[in-house]
């Protein structure tokens, strides 16, 4: 008897030979169909007997191909038929109004197309686009879904007969698959100088003049595959040239090593940082230095650990088969978005970089390379990008379209789409008006990629986020629907992040330890404990709170939040004092901060903590980035005897963790105790305090999961050190292992709150 099933297959199963692979499956098991792409996934219609139908499903799980990521399938009807096709067709794709495809993120170049690559017999042979259904450029080029190629960037790339062959040829490894190309159809690569807008040189001679360049020390913008890297030998002459261009004096710049072996003679790496570091995602992997004469000091200066990654677009392999490892970092400049196209190159880099490494396959959507460290067996996202996005979170339950606006430092957006929340890519910085722009332009390419119109807008309580603006703008004009708008406590939205990437819906502890987010009672807060679920919460715990001197300023100045610091501990004339002795030159400035301080914001940041302890034991007055002093305290722990001792209060129905009898013990023991073992004794005080504070909270509460959240907990030390007195006191911590637990994550929290909300 023969019966026909039609089924939809949803998730990641478009841009990774979803298709072919079910062509192919339809040969094997013996049954005639088709199968084609809509907007909501992927379309079979299947017919043969019963036991062959369900063999159809079950492979369809278990021999998926290993790119794609299957949240459903359903069987959308099946019944008795009297005749059936003769064979099994990929027809032309379909569109609906309602977009639930996912779309899938970009990946690094397969195995198999290398050894064509290499191969000087074969047509592609040192082509720096070659790709198949397993490997290339998916997000970044991707104009609109269907995932087909006249919707992608591709689409001025008309094949050759011999890649149309390929194309079409069901037993072919490229069969559909949308990027493909070659030397006679496909994209090419210049070489420009910062002056002209003339190629120097073309083809195969422009990446070997390229490699020659790189050795004499020079600076070249390379096109990649989300935007443009600056890239350099790690040589003092070359970082020296590229830290005064680029004005970037401390933050550490990446590199990129020839193979896994080169990467291990430059950072000692574990079993699950060489698979991080391996995988088809290839992000920069953060690892502990080795200490390597061939390397630069400036290639990260003051911290114990590299960045580093390895080859993942066929022109990065090209480049590096000379070259055994290169600096290459986001082509941008001052904290501003990475640049995608050559004109904008031409136009924001000529200053910085001596010639350009340009091709012609257009980036549709930038971003950058995503950055991520292995603790142990868990993994810390620093940066969500390439290689990630715009892969999604899964919840339980369907969810009505909600756009959660995110933060302002370090953000992004996030979209519903039936039980996915839809995370952008990293942001950055909205106060940078590039940035600004950057976001928008994103926000509204998400829209028109899953032609979505959201019902509820969800963003910070804060009311000058620059997020929350543009996202409002831009709905109000994508839409005719009346706009709900939500308000989410940022450090409510970082629970809710985390609980939601753990499949939690049930009351927690949170643990949220960052720099900077509007409280409800006004004040700067960061180093919380919250006990709530995804529509409520209460503050049952902070650290101590003090005036962040100048506001802002303060951030890249921890000399000041050191000074506060000193002035809740010792009082007016005690920190004078010691002002006067640890930074005499500070000395006149006093008088005028003691006047203004009650005027400046109160906080309880933790964040802010760890710059004001650095300050005091001597690692940075004045820092050039974000999270400077910190992770210069976190590099330079070492030889932990002692734990710094902090006090825990019960204030009202709060908790308060007291971290004025570690200051007084910082400035007892500067001159007894080397650096390295108060940063390690910091650490380890505040860690085991935390932990007993969320233990006093378990006590009354009696809820056990504690979520760890916020961008503090990107210090691995702390991290670690937290997790293992959490555990020895029989309380269960979750943390994010798919999201950064930084601002990025805030967007999902958001969303997930507003979701909760809506049910």
């Amino acid at each position: 008897m023969h019966m026909k099933a039609i089924i939809l297959v949803s998730g990641i199963v478009q841009g990774i030979g979803f298709r072919p692979f079910c062509a192919k499956l339809a040969q094997k098991i013996g049954v005639t169909g088709s199968v084609l792409n809509t907007s909501e996934g992927v379309i079979l219609e299947i017919f043969g007997d019963k036991r062959q139908i369900e063999a159809y499903k079950q492979e369809l799980i278990t021999n998926a191909p290993p790119l794609s990521y299957i949240q459903n399938i359903q069987t959308l009807e099946e019944k008795e038929v009297d005749a059936v096709p003769d064979n099994f067709l990929i027809l032309p794709s379909r569109e609906k109004a309602e977009t639930k495809a996912l779309i899938p993120p970009d990946i690094a170049t397969c195995e198999d197309c290398l050894n064509e690559m290499t191969n000087p017999y074969d047509r592609r042979f040192e082509y720096p686009f070659i790709n198949c259904t397993n490997c290339g450029p998916r997000f970044t080029i991707i104009e609109s879904l269907p995932y087909d190629r006249p919707k992608t960037t591709m689409a001025k790339f008309h094949m050759c007969p011999d890649c149309k062959r390929e194309y079409e040829n069901p037993d072919d490894r490229r069969y559909h698959a949308q990027p493909v190309a070659c030397p006679i159809c496909g994209p090419q690569v210049w070489l420009e100088n910062n002056i002209s807008d003339t190629p120097i040189v073309k083809g195969k001679d422009a990446i070997m003049e390229t490699i020659r360049l790189l050795k004499e020390n020079h600076i070249v913008a390379i096109k990649g595959l989300g935007g443009f890297h600056l890239s350099c030998l790690p040589t003092d002459e070359a970082l020296t040239k590229l830290r005064s261009r680029k004005k970037r004096p401390y933050k550490a710049f990446a590199l990129m090593a020839k193979d896994p072996q080169v990467a291990e003679k430059l950072v000692h790496l574990t079993e699950d940082a060489k698979r991080l570091l391996t995988s088809p995602r290839k992000p920069i992997v953060v690892c502990p230095k080795r200490k390597n004469g061939d390397i630069s000091e400036l290639v990260a200066p003051k911290l114990d650990t590299i960045g580093v990654m390895l080859p993942y677009t066929p022109l990065h392999f090209l480049l590096l088969k000379e070259i055994p490892v290169l600096v290459m970092t986001s082509a941008n400049v001052s904290e501003t978005p990475i640049v995608s196209s050559n004109h904008e190159a031409k136009s924001k880099l000529s200053e910085i970089v001596d010639y350009f490494l340009m091709h012609n396959r257009d980036i549709k959507m930038k971003i950058d390379d995503s950055v991520v460290a292995s603790a142990g067996k868990r993994q810390i996202f620093y940066r969500r990008a390439r290689g990630y996005v715009p892969h999604p979170v899964l919840v339980k339950n369907a969810m009505p379209p909600i756009l959660a606006a995110g933060a302002e430092m370090k953000s992004t957006f996030a979209i519903t789409v039936d039980k996915y929340i839809i995370p952008s890519q990293y942001l950055g910085d909205l106060k940078a008006l590039d940035t600004a722009t950057y976001y928008e332009e994103a926000l509204k390419h998400f829209l028109r990629l899953y032609n979505f119109k959201p019902n509820v807008l969800v963003k910070d309580i804060h009311p000058q986020y620059i997020s929350s603006q543009i996202a409002h703008k831009t709905v109000k004009l994508s839409t005719a629907n009346n706009i709900e708008e939500i308000k989410v406590q940022h450090h409510h939205a970082h629970m809710a992040s985390c609980m939601v990437e753990n499949g939690i819906t049930q009351p927690v502890i949170g643990l949220i330890l960052d720099g900077t987010g509007l409280g409800i009672d006004g004040k700067i807060w960061g180093g919380e404990i919250l006990v709530g679920d995804l529509k409520k919460f209460t503050r049952k715990g902070s650290l101590y709170e003090a005036h962040l001197p100048g506001g802002e300023k303060a951030i890249l100045e921890p000399w000041r939040f050191a000074y506060s610091l000193l002035y809740e501990t010792f009082g007016k004339e005690g920190s004078r004092d010691l002002i006067a002795t640890i930074w005499p030159h500070r000395a006149q400035l006093i008088p005028l901060m003691e006047g203004a301080l009650h005027l400046s914001p109160i906080t309880s940041s933790c964040g802010r903590l760890f710059d004001g302890v650095a300050a005091l034991i001597g690692v940075e007055e004045v820092i050039s980035y974000d999270g400077q002093a910190a992770m210069e305290l976190e590099a330079m722990s070492a030889g932990a005897r002692e734990k710094a001792p902090f006090s825990i209060a019960r204030v009202g129905e709060m908790f308060i963790l007291d971290w004025r009898p570690t200051i007084k013990w910082i400035i007892k023991s500067k001159t007894q105790i080397p650096g390295p073992r108060i940063a390690a004794a910091f650490h380890k005080g505040l860690a085991e305090s935390l932990a007993e504070m969320c233990l006093e909270i378990a006590k009354e509460t009696g809820i056990k999961d504690v979520v760890l959240s916020g961008g503090v907990w990107q210090n691995k030390r702390l991290f670690s050190l937290t997790l293992y007195y959490l555990k020895k006191r029989a309380l269960r911590p979750l943390w994010h292992t798919s999201l950064s637990p930084n601002d990025e994550s805030l967007s999902v929290g958001q969303a997930a709150i507003g979701a909760a909300l809506k049910s």
